[in-house]
């Protein structure tokens, strides 16, 4: 007679012939390490690949022996309206330069990567540490502004633009002030020790380890993204059936009347289109369940979710409770915009946000918005499965591709 499902003996292994015992643990630990209802983040001294070779480079043994690129701030540093993804591309940028010294390093001369400590506009008025980006995230190195040299010291050089030549025995590099970006590096990972070319190795691993090591949170902060989590997830969230649909609106729309954030550069597509988009994904995948909603605009959110409720009703929204959608992305007058908000609560708040959308599988993404880049990038690396994207609003740099497809 025919065994039904249900009546056939369990397999003893899995198909690479480990007792199935022995894996159940394994899920659970996994589980345990990646909780979806608390904070989480990979550890860069511990978790190994591009994440650790990032820590062992700017963690020097002896700061008085290492050399250095100085990210300098622009010089007008008090009206710098670049947000927090913006602020990682282009340190990510320079810390590719520092590392293979502008494409012209041999063994033992790499440099260390440290910022200056003037203003960091986010960091206005900080309670918890310096008004620099430290007031957030841990230090980029363990070497600081007292270890190089001084400026138009005999052993230090200020860069005149991003391709300015140099000396490379020189032990202290200035960038310049008079641009945001570095020069262009061919060879983004001989550092790291791995072999072979760059194009070797995954872009997106390597992208997404070095926006895990800057956005890695100071205790406090992650104190507060654990709280703002806990309020925020339910329990029965699962993030194999959740879509994360970060809506990036406000300063990002052309023809905006923001005073006083970056110039728009998004034909913002209309909620119908992200309603378009979940509704694509239900149809790929009928036991999706929740569906997180976050945005900095605070007229979007309730409009959108009212969509949701109405044509999608079998889905339950996730937000991100108390957050504060102070109406820009833009980060020089974070505080002027909501006067009951300060600039920790609005850096809590995007944070929160982008770690609700790392408990996602699917996304609907705008890629001409870094933001939405940084966080499908890290999901792909650093969440939770397999992930899936639909683009609405196409950009075409590499940034964005990693995002999209991934590689």
């Amino acid at each position: 007679m025919a065994l039904g499902f249900a009546d056939r003996p369990r397999p003893a292994c899995a198909a690479d012939h480990v007792p199935v015992r022995q894996l159940r643990p394994q899920v659970t630990q996994q589980q345990r390490r990646r909780p979806v209802g608390s904070f989480w983040w990979p550890s860069p001294a511990t978790d190994g690949g591009f994440l650790s070779a990032f820590h062992r480079m700017q963690h020097s043994n002896d700061c008085r022996a290492s050399k250095f690129f100085v990210m300098q701030s622009k010089k007008n540093n008090k009206g710098d309206n670049r947000g927090l993804s913006a602020w990682a591309s282009i340190t990510y940028m320079h810390v590719i330069h520092a590392f293979g010294d502008g494409d012209n390093s041999t063994l033992g001369r790499r440099r260390v990567l440290v910022n200056d400590e003037r203003l960091w506009p986010m960091a206005k008025n900080c309670r918890h540490g310096p008004e620099t980006r430290e007031c957030f995230f841990l230090p980029l190195s363990s070497c600081g502004m007292g270890d190089v040299d001084a400026p138009h010291s005999p052993n230090a050089v200020e860069l005149a633009d991003a391709k300015d030549e140099y000396d490379r025995s020189i032990r202290t590099i200035y960038s310049s002030p008079n641009s945001l970006y570095a020069r262009n590096v061919k060879d983004q990972t001989s550092w790291s020790g791995l072999p072979g070319q760059t194009s070797d190795h995954s872009q997106t691993a390597l992208t997404a380890a070095f926006l895990a090591y800057t956005l890695n949170p100071q205790p406090w902060l992650r104190e507060e993204i654990d709280r703002r989590l806990r309020r925020s997830v339910p329990p029965d969230l699962d993030p194999r059936r959740t879509v994360g649909v970060p809506i990036r609106r406000s300063d990002k729309c052309m023809h905006h009347n923001v005073t006083g954030s970056a110039g728009g550069e998004l034909d913002c597509p209309p909620l119908e289109v992200y309603l378009d988009a979940v509704r694509s994904f239900v149809k790929m995948d009928p036991l999706i369940q929740h569906v997180i909603v976050t945005s900095e605009d605070p007229t979007v959110c309730p409009e959108f979710i009212q969509l949701i409720s109405k044509e999608l009703p079998q889905l339950t929204v996730v937000q991100n409770v108390g957050d504060v959608q102070q109406g820009t992305g833009s980060a020089s007058k974070l505080e002027s915009y909501k006067a009951t908000a300060n600039n920790e609560d609005v850096i809590a708040s995007a944070m929160t946000s982008l770690h609700l959308h790392l408990r996602a599988r699917y996304f609907v993404l705008t890629t001409k918005s870094s933001w939405s880049c940084t966080i499908s990038i890290l999901a792909r690396i650093y969440g939770v499965a397999d992930i899936y994207t639909i683009d609405i609003g196409r950009n075409r740099n590499m940034y964005s591709q990693m995002a999209r497809r991934g590689g």
